[in-house]
């Protein structure tokens, strides 16, 4: 039976590629998100190796349509990729409905996705795709950073719990990619999001990793890099190093 690998916000930047590059490599791949109609064009791109699910990661219910389609598969690859950015501004401004939602997507749905997968991925790997956010704070990100952040700390501490299991859970900064979550940024106005310029600037230099290539660093992480060195500490796209032997791979 064909090895499984479940991607989550696969309907779009960093997650479809993921997808696609992982169905190249020769894996059957779920791919999961809340818009039918990305998640279906995906799958165009190979479709005999892939499936959609339409489902929310941070609702009990839409976790449990991801498990009732894995089924009785073993899942070789769980890539936690779906995040909202929102809610943005002053957290002084924050309602509790809207910070309980951003974190019920970017915090519960990785946790209780991963724990009612357990049974399916002994010798199989977790990636978290997380952010800078996860490590500096970012005025008017404030539900982001502290998302992030959570999922830093969730990313150590089920590495640890977990690999006696066999079970390797990593962890990868991607940078500043081309994605929807950009165009979002750069549509905030300095009072809801203080540093913008930056986000404007960066795209203004065609300065924005290319989702494709973060795609198949994340793919070569999953799939080539021995366990051990996959979940010893977090990966990042833009450090030198990482890069060189991503680059260097045979």
């Amino acid at each position: 039976m064909t090895d499984l690998a479940v991607v989550t916000g696969a309907g779009t930047g960093i997650g479809r590629a993921l997808a696609r590059g992982l169905a190249d490599r020769g894996l059957g791949v779920l791919l999961v998100g809340r818009r039918a109609g990305l998640l279906q064009e995906a799958c165009a791109h190979a479709s005999a190796h892939m499936q959609a699910i339409s489902a929310d990661v941070g609702d009990p219910a839409g976790r449990a349509r991801i498990v009732d389609a894995i089924g009785d598969r073993r899942v070789r690859c769980l890539v936690h990729n779906a995040g909202v950015l929102e809610p943005i501004g002053p957290l002084a401004n924050v309602s509790l409905e809207a910070w309980r939602a951003a974190q019920a997507v970017n915090v519960e749905g990785p946790l209780f996705l991963t724990q009612a997968l357990l049974d399916k991925l002994p010798g199989g790997r977790v990636l978290h795709i997380s952010s800078g956010a996860a490590h500096g704070a970012y005025p008017g990100w404030g539900s982001y950073c502290t998302a992030k952040a959570a999922l830093h700390m969730i990313y150590q501490v089920l590495r640890e719990e977990l690999a006696a299991s066999s079970i390797a859970v990593g962890s990868l900064r991607p940078g500043v990619v081309d994605t929807p979550m950009q165009a979002l940024i750069r549509n905030q106005t300095p009072e809801t999001f203080p540093r913008v310029q930056r986000f404007l600037d960066l795209h203004a230099r065609g300065e924005l990793e290319d989702p494709t290539e973060v795609a198949d660093f994340a793919a070569w992480l999953l799939l080539d890099v021995p366990a051990a060195d996959y979940a010893a500490a977090e990966w990042s796209f833009t450090e030198p190093e990482h890069r060189r032997r991503w680059k260097a791979r045979s």
